[in-house]
């Protein structure tokens, strides 16, 4: 299965007095999403599916990309993309998924969770993983064997051109 790590654009700062499910994307975060959705489109990169954390800031990522890029499937709101998902709920979903037969599905979700999955998928520790705002990690994971998938790509939103 190729899944596609997608983290959520830059949103409200924490600090303010927002709820922070209900943390909107700033301006900066819908240029990121939009520089995300060119990228994918120059390289020929449309989700197979897309399943989003029910957070307001990560629905907005998916909206905007799923805005952008023709043929991408609608965002599907996945409840075991909440902040604080362990990584083995993650998986379980995954193979879940992977059992239906997808295989190119895309995640919008939140730090430290992905890292910690990406990290469990690559047989690694969540500290030599860095999953940075708006950046797009791709991995190619046979989920019946955890930690033998392979790190396909990674590229931080500042690089997208």
């Amino acid at each position: 299965m190729l899944i596609t790590f997608l983290r959520h654009a830059t949103a409200e700062d924490s600090s303010l007095s927002v709820p922070d499910a209900d943390r909107a994307l700033i301006d900066k975060g819908e240029k990121q999403v939009k520089r995300v959705a060119a990228f994918c489109l120059a390289n020929g990169l449309i989700p197979g599916s897309i399943y989003c954390s029910p957070l307001l800031r990560a629905q907005q990522t998916a909206r905007i990309l799923n805005q952008r890029l023709p043929g991408s499937p609608a965002p599907q709101t996945a409840d075991w993309l909440g902040i604080d998902t362990s990584a083995p709920t993650i998986l379980t979903e995954l193979a879940k998924l992977a059992e239906q037969g997808l295989d190119d599905v895309w995640l919008v979700g939140h730090e430290p969770d992905f890292s910690i999955t990406v990290s469990r998928l690559l047989g690694t520790v969540p500290d030599n993983i860095v999953i940075k705002k708006a950046s797009l990690t791709r991995l190619d994971a046979d989920l019946s064997d955890q930690a033998s998938a392979k790190l396909l790509w990674s590229v931080p939103c500042s690089l997208m051109r």
